[in-house]
């Protein structure tokens, strides 16, 4: 069977022509002022009122009558009335309906709302041409019923054209509004409040869509607008189109340990781009944004060319490279390694940058090993023994290709070994030897030495390995509670009980958040009591970690109660507790 078919609407599409826009006070703003000015308007006015006594002005509903917004205009005006409820069909010339992608369904945005049009068409030839009124009810957009167009003496003068809706908001809802709507609108817009004795008129504030921006280039009909250290938000719009602002996801470059550059685009005048018909609030995903997301890209690359200090990743400054944009490279400096706490939500301040290239003192060593937070404390004490802390790094990825970042030495893993029963184990293993499948004896907690091996892997040449005396490191599981640490202290260490109970709360405090739980300041206390114990256990005896404990105890909820001119005794035997004021 051989036929042929064309694309058509059918009548059962106007009945849902209600449910094309939501209807909220943000989408009528929009399309009114996108008509207002493909008009060719030089003035916008919104004012906001009672509804007046007029017969043949918008109805009020029962109870509470709703304001009524007007949104009017000095543009060319509307010769047909029947455009209004014509969707797909609008009177703009052929070449602006070509660079704007005028869709014809704007006006739908108030289907849902009770609504009046006045409006004169302008005359080419200079005579004044009459006016016109029709009020339109939702029945109307449903094709439920036809509308009467009436003459109307009153609409704008010498053309233009009103619109005026019911508005159940607040006079300060719809002037914020009517404020988001015209933040980067190319025309200047009046808002006019006459619901009181008063009327208040004023010029709502305005903006450059690209102000603040560092670098501007235009491209295919837009304009790119770069900024350095723009503080955005997730999904936030980065287009601008004549006022309707909407996310296209143009890029970010990021630098190292520098400012995050980004990109937005002003409309001027671009038939390439096509938005998401008919409230325009996302881009067609074809072939123009791709190239619009490179060029934006390349406009960024040449903003960071002219910068003193640009910073960039190595994969930006080759992409740069290849599109003939020459950017400095970064300095040779890194970021110092410091040890990773359990607290997550802690936060710390970033040590300084530090040279650290081949021009540097000393060998630098980019730790691409990541311990946990017990082994990366008990590594950095080892390290600050050993004169070696100055000379750890974090890895950076981001430089990845650099040479002087490709020719430092890399930490590419860590053995921990504990010399007990007169030989070398590697904690690891525990609790099987390594030369053997039968139990091991008990780890003891005052080993005869420690030491860290790191595995050292160069530029160039066989890996190595670099031995680190250590006097303190842990064993068991990390990311476990207090009572399941196991810190191991050489015989010979000088560490006192208080600074092994503060590397066990930076290697195993982490606090919950649940609802049953009591306050950061509470477990963290709880925490360093437990910690001071299990320390004071470890490097002195059983006595002096209860002692400590009842101390601490004593310290934290009875000493506020003792006079502060004498001395108190307390002497508990069990269940007895007695009491001595001295003098």
């Amino acid at each position: 069977m051989t036929r042929t078919i064309r694309a058509r609407i059918h009548e059962t599409a106007v009945k849902r022509v209600t449910r094309i826009y939501a209807a909220t006070l943000a989408d009528i703003f929009a399309e009114t002022l996108q008509n207002s000015r493909r008009a060719g308007a030089a003035r916008v006015r919104i004012s906001v009122s009672a509804p007046t006594a007029r017969p043949d002005e918008i109805a009020a509903t029962a109870g509470e009558a709703p304001l009524v917004v007007t949104v009017s205009d000095d543009g060319a005006g509307i010769a047909d009335p029947a455009v209004l409820l014509s969707f797909g069909e609008n009177g703009w010339e052929d070449d602006l309906v070509r660079r704007e992608d005028a869709a014809g369904f704007g006006f739908a945005s108030l289907a849902r709302r009770n609504c009046t049009v006045s409006s004169r068409p302008r005359s080419w030839g200079g005579e004044t041409l009459p006016g016109w009124r029709v009020q339109l009810a939702p029945e109307h957009f449903l094709g439920e019923a036809e509308a009467e167009v009436q003459a109307d003496d009153e609409a704008p003068y010498p053309f233009g054209t009103a619109i005026s809706f019911e508005a159940a908001e607040s006079v300060e809802a719809v002037r914020s509004a009517a404020e988001n709507a015209v933040r980067h609108y190319p025309l200047p817009v009046i808002f006019e409040a006459r619901t009181g004795a008063d009327t208040a008129a004023e010029k709502l504030p305005r903006r450059a869509f690209l102000d603040g921006a560092v670098h501007a280039e235009p491209w295919r009909g837009l304009v790119f607008g770069v900024f350095k250290n723009r503080h955005d938000g997730y999904n936030d719009p980065d287009l601008n189109f004549f006022g309707l602002t909407l996310p296209v996801r143009l890029p970010t470059v990021g630098t190292v340990h520098g400012p995050a550059w980004s990109v937005l685009a002003d409309v001027d005048d671009c038939p390439g781009l096509e938005l998401v018909l008919p409230a325009r609030k996302e881009a067609v995903e074809n072939a123009f944004m791709a190239e619009m997301r490179a060029a934006a890209r390349l406009a960024i690359y040449r903003a960071m060319a002219a910068d003193p200090d640009p910073r960039p990743a190595f994969e930006d400054r080759e992409r740069a490279r290849e599109a003939g944009i020459d950017i400095a490279p970064p300095p040779a400096l890194l970021r110092p390694w410091r040890p990773s706490v359990a607290d997550c939500n802690h936060w710390r301040e970033p040590p300084k940058l530090a040279e650290a290239g081949p021009d540097s003192s000393g060998d630098a060593l980019v730790v691409i090993y990541d311990p946990e937070p017990p082994e990366a404390q008990a590594l950095w004490r080892a390290a600050e023994r050993a004169s070696l802390a100055s000379r750890l790094f974090e890895a950076d990825r981001r430089l990845e290709g650099y040479d002087w970042y490709d020719t430092l030495d890399r930490v590419t893993d860590i053995t921990v070994r504990v010399a007990a029963e007169g030989k070398w184990m590697a904690l690891d293993n525990y609790p099987l030897p390594e030369t053997s499948c039968s139990p091991a004896a008990p780890l003891p907690s005052r080993p005869a030495a420690i030491r860290f091996e790191l595995a050292v892997r160069p530029a160039s040449g066989p890996a190595r390995t670099l031995d680190l005396p250590a006097d303190l490191v842990f064993a068991g599981e990390a990311w476990s509670w207090i009572e399941e640490a196991m810190p191991l202290v050489t015989q010979d260490s000088a560490l006192q009980p208080h600074q092994l109970a503060e590397f066990l709360a930076a290697g195993f405090f982490s606090p919950s958040d649940d609802a049953d739980s009591d306050s950061w300041e509470t477990q963290r206390e709880r925490f360093e009591e437990a910690a001071l114990h299990l320390a004071t256990r470890l490097l002195l005896s059983d006595d002096e970690a209860c002692k400590t404990s009842i101390a601490e105890a004593v310290r934290r909820e009875l000493v506020w109660l003792a006079p502060r001119d004498r001395t108190v005794d307390i002497r508990i035997r069990r269940p007895d507790v007695t009491v001595t004021l001295g003098a």
